[in-house]
């Protein structure tokens, strides 16, 4: 079974939102007698501070230890807390912002706040995808300055209890998106015991799985306990709530295919293709020197050099 926790400095942090048994406080998450056993946890941080030996920096290190899948990570707070190290992954962004930042002049400091991994700013959603991609967080702050070009001058981890009513009302619309299991109430829907994600590309001309082969697939998975959803190629952020991965898109290795499994097999989802399998299957010599070892009919195969 799969639960997700959203952990608060204190209940009255979460006073604004929709009430949820899966809210609980630091102190009681630090108890582990208070919290279920379950095959898998999903942990959202949510404390006042993410400063290094704060308790959010703790409720992301205690997560790690016991096994949790946590957003933001120790390592995205360690590398957010210094802008010589997050500052090297973002030079593949300049597009992006040369993009967001094409008709804008000239101006005072830009900030754009992303809720894990979306902004209602039209013009910087494909940053603000790109970034979570990279930095895991639930509110990121992102400040943008001209110098010659427009860059990005700083990144923080923003508490979610600083934000604004609209403010907050972006981040609970964000956070119903991210994951659904928050805000689910237990009679209006039956409870899974895993959760499956189907990746498909809507603009594949000759996908793996057509429509009526990918309806089959979720309805077999509710027969068996699975709550089967399909994603695209842009919800790469959302990997983490998922237990299993079934990419039903055609892979290779310098694609967004190979990334989404790489990333589900180190979340420790259960994925297929898996990256071992996409990179094998994928190269041809493999193939015909497996098929020839172990005898499997196969097309005459010649392989070329030079």
């Amino acid at each position: 079974m799969t639960q997700t926790l959203l952990i608060v400095d204190e209940m009255a942090d979460w006073a604004s939102f929709y009430p949820s048994e899966q809210v609980m406080t630091f102190a009681d998450y630090l108890d582990s007698s208070q919290v279920k056993s379950a095959d898998r946890t999903r942990v959202i941080n949510l404390c006042r501070s993410f400063r290094y030996l704060s308790d959010g920096y703790y409720c992301s290190l205690l997560a790690e230890a016991r096994g949790h899948h946590v957003i933001p990570s120790v390592k995205v707070l360690n590398d957010l807390g210094k802008r010589s190290l997050y500052q090297i992954q973002l030079e593949e962004l300049s597009d992006e912002l040369a993009q967001a930042l094409k008709s804008h002049p000239p101006a005072e400091d830009i900030e754009v706040l992303s809720y894990f991994g979306t902004t209602p700013d039209l013009a910087f959603r494909e940053l603000a995808r790109r970034l979570f991609d990279r930095f895991p967080c639930p509110v990121l702050e992102i400040t943008l300055r001209f110098r010659k070009q427009w860059e990005i001058v700083s990144l923080k981890a923003r508490p979610h209890r600083t934000l604004n009513d609209a403010q907050e009302t972006e981040f609970a619309n964000a956070l119903n998106n991210y994951s659904h299991k928050i805000w689910r109430k237990t009679r209006a829907r039956k409870t899974y015991q895993y959760d499956m994600a189907i990746l498909v590309n809507p603009d594949e001309a000759l996908p793996p799985s057509n429509e009526k082969a990918l309806k089959k697939f979720i309805k077999a998975g509710a027969e068996q306990g699975i709550d089967v959803e399909v994603i695209g190629p842009r919800d790469y952020g959302r990997i983490p709530e998922y237990d299993s991965l079934f990419i039903r898109e055609t892979t290779a290795i310098d694609h967004h295919t190979y990334r989404f499994a790489q990333k589900a097999e180190t979340e420790g989802l259960v994925v297929v293709d898996d990256p071992n399998s996409i990179l094998r299957c994928t190269n041809k010599i493999y193939l015909a020197d497996m098929f020839d070892k172990a005898r499997v009919p196969a097309p005459r195969t010649r392989i070329l050099h030079r």
